[in-house]
């Protein structure tokens, strides 16, 4: 601002030399003010929520070194339905035997087996493990937090493929002892006389960060089937890809135990 007064005191000798001065000026301020408002909108996302929230406020905790190990308290659901996360650092020194939970990037995304596969980069050293988002009320389990695009994803998980399956997409958090990255194809043979025949192709784009990441599971396509005494779905087509931000496009449901 001081300069800006500078700018308009004295004589009109040097009147137009001010003109452009002031120009210059103000259109700096103005880049700069652009500038700020643009880091409050990429550093304040909208705060995910669940709907009709009912169940008081809830811890969310992750157990990565196994069910029996440390539970990590990783956020809190307010009375409010809001989802708060404050992912921790891990220590591993400071855990026993940490090397036995975790697993190659390959299996800790769930290529296990494969009748055609092709890796196109992997990081061998690396390892990772999967962590639900479990949930807690007076330090008792009461329940699973589940991110996804409709409901019904939930049912996808069963063992029971008599129902259609439903398409979409749904989250999951690992944790990483390093940078890796993993992006591979894997087609595995389905056969069923006189029911199915068909590839089920999985495409894996894994780009891991030390600490915790973000893995967006997608059901693109299924292959229903049905004959005379009975029916069911396949999946058809999965992706599986490394995310930084939680698409707007993902609603928090509860699968509650609790009463």
């Amino acid at each position: 601002m001081k300069i800006l007064k500078l700018l308009l005191i004295g004589n009109s000798k040097n009147n137009n030399i001010k003109k452009h001065l002031l120009l210059l000026v103000l259109s700096f301020f103005v880049l700069q003010t652009s500038k700020a408002q643009n880091n409050i909108d990429t550093a304040n996302p909208s705060i995910p929520k669940i709907e009709n929230f009912t169940k008081g406020k809830l811890d969310i905790k992750v157990a990565p070194f196994g069910l029996d190990g440390i539970k990590i308290t990783v956020g809190q659901i307010l009375k409010d339905g809001s989802i708060n996360f404050n992912w921790q650092n891990i220590d591993l020194n400071s855990i026993e035997d940490y090397e036995f939970y975790l697993s190659s990037i390959k299996n800790a995304v769930g290529m296990t087996f494969c009748n055609e596969k092709e890796i196109e980069g992997s990081s061998n050293k690396t390892k990772a493990v999967e962590v639900e988002l479990s949930l807690y009320k007076k330090n008792k389990y009461v329940g699973i937090l589940y991110p996804a695009t409709q409901k019904e994803l939930l049912d996808n998980a069963s063992i029971n493929r008599h129902t259609s399956l439903v398409l979409g997409s749904y989250l999951s958090w690992y944790y990483s002892d390093g940078d890796a990255n993993f992006k591979a194809t894997c087609k595995v043979n389905l056969d069923s006389e006189n029911n199915y025949n068909f590839k089920e192709v999985t495409n894996y784009d894994i780009l891991l960060k030390e600490g915790w990441n973000i893995v967006k599971h997608t059901l693109v396509e299924k292959e229903d089937w049905k004959n005379e005494s009975n029916q069911g779905s396949l999946p058809k087509l999965i992706t599986k890809t490394s995310i930084t931000t939680i698409p707007n496009n993902i609603n928090w449901y509860l699968k509650y135990f609790g009463e």
